[in-house]
């Protein structure tokens, strides 16, 4: 999927500003085991801090730094992996993209993702250089600090953050357990009605972009919504001042999950284009204010139509066309295809952004889903990659609608088990013998890492 890195990815080449969460380097020697330590100091400090992202081919400057010089070994996952396996803990899986900027130069771009419900910590030495070990230190952890430096963490105050983190991991674990004792999972809950509302106000507010763009019309009957809701036994809503940097962290956690090169609801938006706050009277929120994105509205011509809304009190909801309808490599017509296996990691990304999202809020007890597809009739099951089995079949409706809602410890224990529930309808308008269970979503996951 690597025409969608450059929107996700290229502003930071285009426009380059290290930050707390960006790293800019030169191009590194990874042969040499005094670089591979301190790269695995910074990949510490950036999931320590939440999550981020490392780019190479920069000078200190912020410039350009000509070719790489050090063509062997190549940045890639496997070597980002085996430097994080050797020095860090506990493990974690990493990504590298090769991203090009305008100016045509291809940059490596490491993302690490945040910690878990647990920091990370240096578990190896860096080399002995004049009896001074150099780079990553065994038995510290480190984070990201103004200047920006990647350091030995100290004081409480740099621990607050984690630690809080950490905690919404755990919380969210124990109350959901608590739930599913209590009551286990259901087909519908106290929220369905308000999630409703508020998926179809983000829907007609998609059509509305949709009649401004004659370009893009097919795009009226050719797309997909999937929506939820946290239900929560009490506790105050997210503080809007905060709310685009909970979203910035949620995106870092799914990326454990699902990479597919161009993630559900990116706060980052596009070069052009940036979430804003909205209100919208049909939405069921009165006034209180939500971020909005919608790719409808850049003033670049993109292939991507992806409409987002999350609001303080958590209800979150995406719509966007088939990426089969862009990616066609035979001659097909838009319209004529929908990947079996491309729908199952949407439906696992969203459904992991639920569980993370779920983490930031006080006692939530239940999360409430809805899907729905537009222009199914006529579409057949079929991956424009060829890598799927479930190919053929040819669906004689045209829309399919899914509910379903389950304790919060379900998104963490049965992820596979919930996307096979969402996804059975849409199924069963394409087959009736070759349905989706869990075990093929399990048997899928490993690739939604790969894009």
């Amino acid at each position: 999927m690597a025409a969608f890195d450059n929107a996700q990815y290229k502003a930071l080449l285009d426009d380059p500003n290290e930050t707390l969460e960006v790293e800019y380097k030169e191009w590194l020697e990874l042969s040499n085991n005094e670089v591979r330590a301190d790269l695995a100091r910074h990949i510490a400090a950036l999931a320590n801090y939440g999550g981020g992202s490392i780019v190479f081919g920069f000078t200190n400057a912020l410039q350009f730094a000509g070719p790489n010089p050090f063509l062997s070994p190549s940045c890639d996952r496997d070597l980002i992996a085996s430097i994080v396996k050797k020095y860090l803990e506990p493990t974690f899986q990493c990504d590298v993209r090769d991203v090009q900027s305008s100016a045509g130069n291809t940059h490596p771009i490491v993302i690490v993702p945040p910690h878990g419900a647990a920091p990370i910590c240096a578990k190896a030495n860096g080399p002995l250089v004049n009896n001074k070990t150099v780079g990553i230190v065994q038995g510290l952890h480190y984070a990201r600090k103004p200047g920006p430096a990647s350091e030995r963490i100290q004081t409480a105050a740099e621990w607050a953050p984690i630690i809080r983190r950490c905690a919404m991991h755990d919380r969210a674990a124990i109350f959901g357990a608590l739930d599913a004792a209590l009551r286990g999972s259901s087909a519908a809950s106290p929220i369905s009605d308000a999630l409703k509302q508020w998926h179809d106000a983000a829907h007609a507010a998609f059509l509305s972009d949709v009649g401004t763009r004659p370009d893009r019309a097919d795009l009226a009957n050719q797309h997909w919504q999937v929506s939820y809701a946290i239900e929560r036994s009490d506790g105050p809503i997210l503080d809007l001042n905060l709310l685009l940097e909970v979203l910035r962290q949620v995106h870092g956690e799914v990326l454990d999950t699902v990479n597919s090169g161009w993630n559900m609801i990116d706060p980052k938006g596009l070069v052009d284009l940036r979430p804003s706050f909205q209100t919208d009277a049909n939405s069921g929120l009165g006034d209180t204010e939500f971020l909005e994105f919608s790719a409808l509205r850049s003033a670049q011509r993109i292939s991507i139509a992806d409409l987002w809304r999350v609001s303080p009190d958590g209800k979150v909801t995406t719509i966007r066309n088939y990426w089969e309808d862009m990616l066609l490599s035979d001659g097909q017509a838009p319209g004529t295809y929908l990947s079996p296996n491309w729908m199952t990691r949407s439906l696992a990304e969203i459904v992991r952004h639920a569980r993370a999202f779920t983490e930031r809020f006080e006692n939530p007890v239940s999360v409430s889903f809805r899907c729905e597809w537009h222009g199914l009739r006529g579409r057949i099951l079929h991956s424009p990659l060829a890598l799927w089995s479930l190919q053929g079949y040819q669906s004689a409706s045209d829309h399919r609608i899914s509910i379903g809602a389950f304790p919060v410890t379900m998104l963490t224990n049965s992820l596979p088990e919930i996307v096979a529930k969402l996804i059975g309808p849409l199924m069963r308008a394409f087959t009736t013998d070759q349905l989706i269970g869990p075990d093929w979503v399990r048997g899928q996951s490993k690739a939604w890492l790969r894009g």
